[in-house]
């Protein structure tokens, strides 16, 4: 599944958001989230699974630390782990996903491990050999702006790194290359991270722009999806159509590149 939608307002304007209005999703809605993830269930190893108004259970009780309130639906972003490169698509698609639905009108938050484990075996069925990853926990909102509870969630997140912290060799950056790649970094600022960690460190080398990540509790190869598929809109947004492929056990932005076993 290549990506070539144009997903700028959504990145520039979603937020992650804990609180919900317990609204129920329209059945129209529904399908529309069927259709997105039946298109994402096309790469080779994904399993995303929509539970929709009836999800709330999980993330009451001690596992969730209360950390997410009224919501009543998510989606599970399952996968198998002997599928190369899994947590890059997970990380990736899923992001495709949280922007989808931001295009919807939903709030969105992506869950690492704070739900009930046990009660979303309830919920979710695996097929043999599959995992989940990580949940997208959406809903209605009742405004744009964030309360309290939020904003105090917020607080106690890091601020964003700025991007010679993202790129330390930036200024080495021919001045006709610097655009795109300043431009695909300003999207990675607005990329959310396990922990809000922002791990993702980049480079040039040659003639292609390499990504690499710190560890981040496990989530690393999943941050890594995300940074890449902010880099890939933000560069297409000043009109350089690249995408990332793996060679040589690299990740590598690429401009021109047509092999298809390379591809996220």
């Amino acid at each position: 599944m290549k990506i070539e939608e144009n997903l700028t307002s959504e990145i520039m304007c979603r937020t992650s958001r804990r609180k919900f209005t317990e609204e129920e999703i329209t059945i129209d809605e529904e399908v529309k989230i069927v259709e997105i993830l039946d298109r994402i269930n096309e790469v080779r190893g994904l399993s995303f699974k929509a539970v929709v108004n009836y999800g709330g259970e999980i993330f009451s009780g001690f596992h969730s630390y209360g950390l997410i309130r009224g919501c009543n639906s998510y989606i599970a972003l399952v996968g198998e782990p002997k599928e190369k490169k899994i947590e890059e698509k997970i990380g990736y698609y899923g992001e495709y996903l949280v922007l989808k639905l931001v295009q919807m009108g939903f709030g969105t938050c992506w869950i690492g491990a704070t739900y009930d484990h046990k009660e979303i075996t309830e919920e979710i069925s695996l097929d043999y050999g599959e995992k989940i990853y990580c949940l997208i926990a959406f809903g209605k909102v009742e405004s744009e702006e964030k309360d309290g509870f939020e904003k105090l969630i917020s607080v106690i997140g890091r601020k964003r790194k700025r991007i010679i912290d993202l790129f330390p060799n930036i200024e080495k950056i021919e001045e006709n290359e610097k655009d795109w790649i300043i431009r695909g970094l300003e999207f990675v600022q607005k990329a959310p991270s396990a922990r809000n960690k922002q791990p993702w460190f980049f480079d040039k080398n040659n003639n292609y722009i390499t990504i690499n990540i710190k560890e981040n509790n496990g989530y690393e190869k999943i941050d890594k999806g995300i940074a890449m598929l902010h880099f890939e809109q933000g560069a297409r947004s000043v009109n350089c159509k690249g995408e990332w492929r793996k060679k040589d056990g690299i990740w590598k932005f690429l401009v021109g590149d047509e092999d298809e076993n390379t591809q996220i």
